[in-house]
């Protein structure tokens, strides 16, 4: 009976060491090792008498995780290098020029046309980043079309510029020898531009198969619900064209009206108002407010009759559009273009109305939350716990 007892106990401990390599190696962290699975563990598995690691939290921060998001904006950003600091030398350079001859008419036209050069490829940078943060290919798409817009400004610009210097250079101001240094920097900006459109265009080729079958994956096999959330894209990437073209266009007929009067404070209004529409635009949009989308709606027809009414004011026949006559190429590019975006935004928000309650809204929150997971692995945070199971 003793011997077996003691064989019993035997037994049973020996069930318990068996047992014993079951059970999770840290009880703080639920990790299991397969048996016959003796590939390397992609966590390291924490020793019985070390301290569990605390949890790492996971960076908001995109950095581009293929190889054609890593060229789009690799050039993006070689491009605005460039170009800003060509436009940079030349702005410090023609200002430097002007305050020593005392020439200011026509100055802040000039100046205008530069920083706001400047400012439109910063911002195409900022868009650029953002599209594929939020893999919106209509974006990127946009961005092209918006480059090929920059290049044709740029041409514009080279005119605009060389008459303005050679005036300069008439009244003394500066050589003539300065004039082909001038004329080759302004001439290399829509070159830079044209060669990177062709490549930025390429590239958003390769981006939208690649971002079409994130979508489909992420958001839903169903092709309805694919097109719905496609002309959310489209919304939201107008939205974002419509405040720089806005802003440009009231910027140059606040510098063309030089003194504070009530059209000048009405028309420094439309762009905070253009602002707080388009914002309020998009977050109606993503949460489904149908009657608050009327507010948007209204902001975006007053900023179209402003800019209507600035058009007719700079091609009317009267002496206050005398001063609108420097800034009428610019200004005039600025706004066609302004209410044109803006035409198709209102379009697209009622095509987005439509979609309203059919389920996009519950898939805009889960492919963000999704995004957000796939930047946070790219970024090294496990934030998941690992588990190998026995076989």
């Amino acid at each position: 009976m003793r011997h077996t007892a003691g064989s019993n106990a035997a037994s049973y401990s020996g069930r318990r060491d068996n047992q014993s390599s079951l059970v999770p190696v840290s009880h703080k962290k639920q990790t299991y090792i397969e048996i016959n699975d003796f590939s390397r563990p992609d966590t390291p598995v924490p020793d019985g008498n070390s301290c569990a690691p605390s949890e790492k939290h996971h960076s908001r921060l995109y950095f581009p995780n293929t190889l054609w998001t890593r060229t789009f904006l690799i050039t993006v950003i070689l491009e605005t290098i460039v170009t800003v600091a060509i436009e940079t030398w030349i702005f410090i350079s023609i200002s430097d020029r002007i305050l020593e001859h005392g020439k200011m008419d026509g100055s802040s036209r000039l100046q205008s046309f530069l920083g706001l050069y400047m400012f439109a490829l910063l911002y195409e940078l900022v868009l650029s980043y953002d599209a594929l943060r939020r893999q919106n290919t209509f974006q990127l798409l946009g961005l092209c079309i918006c480059n090929l817009g920059l290049l044709t400004y740029g041409i514009l610009q080279v005119s605009e510029v060389m008459h303005f210097v050679k005036n300069l250079a008439n009244d003394g101001a500066l050589s003539t020898s300065v004039l082909s240094i001038y004329r080759l920097q302004l001439m290399l900006i829509p070159i830079i531009l044209g060669v990177a459109t062709i490549f930025m265009t390429f590239v958003a080729w390769k981006l939208f198969a690649e971002f079409s079958w994130l979508i489909y994956k992420n958001v839903s096999a169903d092709l309805k619900m694919n097109r719905r959330y496609h002309i959310y894209q489209i919304f939201i990437a107008l939205l974002k064209f419509d405040f720089f073209f806005i802003f440009g266009s009231q910027l140059q007929f606040l510098l063309a009206l030089n003194q504070i009067g009530e059209e000048f404070i009405i028309n420094a209004a439309l762009v905070p108002i253009a602002m707080v529409g388009l914002c309020l635009a998009a977050r109606f949009c993503q949460r489904e407010k149908a009657k608050l989308m009327t507010i948007p709606v209204i902001c975006l027809c007053g900023i179209v009759a402003g800019i209507a009414k600035t058009l007719e004011k700079m091609y009317s026949s009267s002496e206050d559009s005398d001063g609108l006559s420097f800034y009428r190429v610019s200004l005039s590019f600025f706004a066609s273009i302004a209410i044109l975006l803006i035409a198709c935004t209102l379009v697209n928000l009622l095509l987005c109305v439509f979609n309203f309650d059919k389920g996009l809204k519950d898939h805009i929150h889960q492919f963000r939350g999704k995004q957000l997971a796939v930047e946070s692995e790219n970024t090294g945070a496990q934030g998941s716990k690992s588990r190998f199971e026995l076989n």
